[in-house]
């Protein structure tokens, strides 16, 4: 494993988390009531020239988790490779740029933290008073928690996370019924919409804190993974079926509307039904979004027929225009459009015959 520039702060967070090489040593060095400087370069060289690493000695040996706790019993600064795969310099004394300002109180993080802004590269502060691990990269800077916290943290969030999967998944259950029945109102999809991009903001926080844990967090992956499987496609197809035409455009590409979505819930940690009706192209009064009555394009159902790839599906909408006038195509009307023979077109058949039944069942 590498730091790369382009890294983002979950890869970097899986490069120091339980189960690496890297964090045993960290455990082994904080359980010995030490402390650490650890700086990552791939070429010390520069550095050294531009007189950053000074002193110390030069190793230039294999990396093992081992060597480092041993060299962390001296006082000053450890430069090691990006690729975790050698150990450069021990005990070196790091040049700061004092200008750079930090409001840091330690020694050691006060440099560690100049060092990140000043080189940009991935800076770790051990401390030894506190048992803590700080993270600097650029501005960047993040304190590990402690294992019991995250998972404590992820289990209250995957139980959230839970909720949030059942009310969604109703709430699609009762638009399909709506659907066929056309009374489907600008309010019940915001209700599905407003459920997609809880879920998938609060997976974003649940990203970073399964990070934290590494291997540990293998199986909690994987439940949080089915939880989330079909949201963000289901919140696309829904902006697909019943955004204005105009602001879905011709290639009815649902992309920057979620972008704008999930950056309004954040900015305002609540998305409002009117600022929604915005977002999706209509300009309304806030009593017509539970009166005004779409009618959806028909992207979701095709979609759930198996084997209906998005360009047949934006074709066949191309044709009917409309989920109800699909609803009532012959068998002749489905074979006109392009990309649509005999076999597609019976598949389309029998899934619009089973999306019926199930809906004359719930009705």
């Amino acid at each position: 494993m590498k730091i790369d520039d382009d890294w983002n702060t979950e890869e970097i967070l899986k490069f120091i988390a339980p189960g690496t090489s890297m964090r045993d040593a960290i455990d082994n060095i904080m359980k010995a009531d030490k402390g650490a400087l650890l700086f990552f370069v791939q070429d010390p060289q520069s550095y050294v020239e531009e007189g950053i690493i000074q002193g110390g000695f030069e190793l230039n040996c294999l990396f093992n988790s081992n060597k480092l706790y041993e060299l962390a019993k001296m006082d000053g600064a450890i430069i090691i490779s990006e690729d975790l795969k050698t150990i450069w310099y021990a005990n070196v004394q790091l040049a700061v740029d004092n200008s750079i300002p930090t409001n840091e109180t330690g020694t050691r993080h006060r440099t560690a933290e100049r060092i990140a802004m000043q080189t940009g590269k991935l800076v770790v502060a051990v401390s030894q008073r506190r048992k803590v691990i700080t993270l600097y990269r650029g501005n960047w800077k993040y304190m590990v928690n402690d294992v019991s916290l995250v998972v404590l943290q992820i289990n209250q969030s995957l139980r959230l996370m839970e909720r949030y999967r059942m009310n969604f998944d109703n709430a699609l259950s009762a638009i399909d019924l709506k659907e066929m029945e056309m009374r489907v109102t600008l309010f019940d999809v915001f209700e599905i919409v407003d459920r997609a991009i809880k879920m998938i903001l609060l997976s974003q926080e649940l990203s970073f804190y399964i990070a934290e844990l590494g291997n540990m967090g293998t199986f909690i992956k994987m439940h949080f993974d089915e939880l989330l499987n079909g949201v963000e496609d289901n919140l696309k197809l829904l902006i697909m079926d019943y955004a204005n035409e105009e602001t879905i455009g011709e290639d009815h590409d649902p992309s920057s509307i979620v972008k704008s979505l999930l950056f309004g819930k954040m900015e305002e940690n609540n998305l409002d039904p009117i600022s929604f009706a915005g977002e999706i192209g209509y300009d309304i009064e806030e009593y017509q979004i539970f009166e005004m009555t779409l009618k959806p394009r028909g992207y979701r159902v095709l979609r759930s027929i198996p084997r209906i790839p998005i360009t047949i599906a934006h074709d066949v909408i191309r044709r009917f225009g409309n989920l109800y006038s699909l609803l009532n195509a012959s068998f002749e009307d489905l074979m006109s459009v392009d990309g649509v023979a005999e076999k597609r077109a019976t598949i389309i058949m029998s899934g619009i015959s089973s999306l019926k039944n199930r809906a004359n069942y719930k009705s």
